[in-house]
């Protein structure tokens, strides 16, 4: 019969506490039931055995043989002159059987350092010559732990976070201290001590329990290592439970690491260690630029029951992969959950990040901090589209790791880093409307220095524009809003003969076969983006294309985009509705994605007119003239001086020139002709701030221009004579 045990005390924070799940489990599957397997249910870890509770506790407290953990490599751990020797000699004297394998081993590694005449702590190829050593003589029970704490390359040795550098912290030698917990609990006496029975109800059932020791802690639960403010007075002292530091170490076993080469004959080995990666910053409030950091581990949480060796597999191959590549840091951690590059059967993972702080038993230590639980869902299910950013991100990355970098630099980085984040932990299009927005801002923070663009810190090296992304960005970032709308059909805005497209205005880059390059300096010109003013800026870039098509003699306009705005997004743009500083976000991502693939159709319907000076003088800066030849006239070329008029505030002589120029090229203007005497008089006023924002909207492309032509002109001579002659 399978009973299913709770252990309240085993929980998924603090880090001690779930590796002591581990290493209960661990214990259990291998000492004394075979078949017994484990789960997380909410909080709680479950056994699932055929031990009792009663046997569970029995058998922890009769017949458990610790594992042989020691640190013979590393000052303090009792091997070496100046190094406590209590513990040491306590187990090398104790007569019982369940530390026999403790004596053997302890007994083997002073054999070897007498050997080797080593008496002090080794250093550089002395350490390595001990450790290979180790390897070849120690036996297996050994070489487990040996590959929890550190691992062996041809240049030098690779710690894991978990365990510090080997299995120590500084001047706290965690094996030193799991001995004299071991000692404390009465493994090498006759009979245990009589609190043990207390310590491991606490451990596992969460029961309490009084006279806790006073003894370091270490990384691995923050909240009981004393100093500052951890108690009643100014400073606390540490508090340990001996088992759950037993128990806590002996689950660190699952932890092997291994050495993973590249498919290079002339790549260095790296070490990898489960489900270990690089410290970023993204999501975690913890860490800022330039901190000391060890590195983050992502411990799994998994709901279904699991056997040793299948969680063994788990934990050895700690897959979490982006693409074709292993994750690297905490951002493509979250992709590779949010993509499924981590194994189904997890329901998610808890996030620890090591963080140098101050204060505690040992100043200046480092601590294994939580930063948050990540479930494993489908939500993200565009996440996979991150994978066209890889190698430009690595780059762009690395660049900002450099020295002298400009905050510009860091800052793009970090919001675009919190944006992938956010998204593959809860996805949604609106976050992933960030990631553009995000990203379209480093490409800013590149472009910015106009005669050296892509240059970061001292770096020598040149980061790329961002490669073209393709239209399935589109889709995933969809936003019902003006801003989006109007960012689209700017961003659309296509190449018209010598005319590149709205991208060449915005940053120095070119057009080449296989993407986008920074423009050489004679190709600069085009450029005319310059700090925040939107709508300024808007006008500088008709202004600038208008001159271009002059310069080569294009008989349109460029102005032709992909899509197009509604008379009501025009409407808010100008009466100064939308947010200009998120709508050129969306412009500079939105640019960055190959719109011109992208399925075009209407997002949103005109429910009411534009201002009829808007749609009067928005005639004469159309791409193409198809509208306008259904009221009977002929192509005509835009009014120079409207928008000298328009910079002027002169909006009356910028709307009397279009009217002007429609007539004279064969359209009516209402209100129309009067009879001897030339136009008709007509007022377009317009408050001041739409005046101001009148130019930038002439850009934008406009759907359904053949509204403007019934707005301000009449659409037939019969009418234009009816009109004339009643006047």
């Amino acid at each position: 019969m399978t009973n299913r045990i709770l252990l309240p005390g085993c929980r998924p924070e603090p880090l001690m506490s779930y590796l002591k799940a581990l290493g209960v489990f661990r214990l259990v599957a291998e000492q004394a039931d075979s078949c017994a397997r484990a789960a997380w249910d909410g909080d709680v870890f479950v056994l699932h055995t055929t031990l009792s509770e009663s046997d569970l506790l029995t058998f922890f407290a009769e017949r458990y043989s610790p594992t042989p953990i020691v640190a013979p490599w590393a000052g303090g751990s009792g091997f070496f002159e100046g190094d406590n020797k209590q513990a040491i000699e306590k187990i090398l004297n104790s007569k019982t059987p369940r530390l026999k394998a403790y004596r053997q081993i302890i007994d083997r590694v002073q054999d070897i350092l007498k050997d080797l005449g080593q008496t002090t702590k080794p250093q550089g190829e002395a350490k390595d010559r001990l450790l290979q050593r180790y390897r070849r003589e120690l036996p297996d029970e050994f070489l487990a732990w040996m590959d929890a704490a550190i691992v062996l390359q041809n240049y030098g040795q690779k710690y894991p976070p978990i365990l510090g550098t080997g299995g120590n912290d500084g001047r706290l030698d965690f094996t030193q201290n799991l001995m004299q917990r071991l000692v404390e609990i009465g493994f090498a006496d006759a009979e245990l001590a009589p609190e043990s029975d207390a310590w491991l109800r606490n451990a596992l059932f969460a029961e309490p329990a009084k006279s806790l020791m006073s003894a370091a802690i270490g990384q691995y639960d923050p909240g009981r290592a004393g100093g500052p403010n951890a108690g009643q007075g100014l400073e606390g002292s540490s508090r340990v439970n001996p088992w759950e530091y037993v128990l806590m170490l002996e689950g660190t076993l699952l932890m092997a690491g291994s050495v993973t080469r590249r498919l290079d004959a002339n790549a260095r080995d790296t070490a990898s260690f489960p489900f270990t990666v690089n410290a970023t910053a993204a999501g975690n409030g913890a860490l800022s630029k330039g901190e000391d950091s060890r590195g983050e581990i992502w411990l799994p949480l998994w709901r279904n029951p699991a056997r040793l060796n299948e969680l063994r597999q788990i934990f050895a191959e700690g897959r979490a992969q982006v693409g074709k590549r292993q994750a690297r840091n905490a951002v493509d951690f979250a992709r590779a959950i949010a993509g499924l590059g981590v194994d189904r059967g997890l329901a998610g993972f808890i996030r620890y990040g090591f963080l140098r702080r101050n204060g505690g038993a040992a100043r200046g230590a480092h601590i294994a901090v939580a930063l948050g639980r990540f479930e494993a869902n489908a939500t993200a299910k565009n996440a996979n589209l991150l994978v066209e950013l890889d190698a430009w991100l690595d780059r762009f990355r690395s660049a900002c790791e450099g020295d002298n970098v400009q905050p510009r630099f860091t800052s793009a980085l970090r919001r675009l880093d919190e944006a992938i984040f956010e998204y593959c932990r809860f996805g949604g299009a609106a976050r992933f409307g960030e990631i553009v927005r995000a990203l379209g801002q480093c490409e800013r923070a590149l472009a910015f220095n106009r005669d050296n663009p892509g240059v970061v810190g001292k770096s020598k090296s040149v980061v790329s524009p961002v490669p073209v992304l393709s239209e399935a960005w589109l889709a995933a970032a969809q936003e019902d809003s003006p801003e989006f709308r109007i960012a689209l059909a700017l961003a659309a805005m296509r190449a018209t003969g010598e005319v590149g497209p709205l991208r060449t205005n915005l940053e120095v880059v070119s057009q080449a076969r296989w993407g986008w390059t920074w423009a050489e300096p004679k190709d600069r010109y085009a450029t005319v983006w310059a700090g925040d003013d939107l709508p300024r800026n808007l006008q500088a870039v008709l202004e600038r294309r208008l001159m271009d098509a002059e310069r080569a003699g294009l008989e349109g306009l460029p102005l032709e985009s992909h899509f197009s705005a509604s008379a009501d997004d025009i409407t808010a743009f100008l009466a100064g509705q939308v947010d200009d500083e998120r709508l050129a976000e969306w412009l500079w991502g939105l640019m960055l994605i190959d719109l011109g693939k992208a399925g075009r159709k209407d997002i949103h319907v005109a429910n009411q007119p534009v201002p009829r000076a808007y749609a009067l003088l928005k005639l004469l800066f159309l791409p193409s003239y198809h509208a306008l030849k259904t009221a009977g006239g002929e192509p005509i070329k835009p009014e120079v001086s409207i928008l000298s008029y328009l910079r002027a505030g002169r909006l009356n002589d910028a709307c009397k020139a279009a009217a002007r120029r429609l007539w004279a090229s064969g359209y009516v203007p209402m209100p129309g002709p009067m009879s001897g005497r030339g136009l008709r008089p007509a007022d377009y006023t317009l408050p001041q701030r739409m005046q101001a924002r009148l130019a930038a909207a002439l850009l934008i492309p406009v759907s359904s221009p053949e509204r403007l032509v019934r707005l301000v002109l009449r659409t037939s001579e019969a009418e234009a004579e009816a009109e004339a002659v009643n006047s």
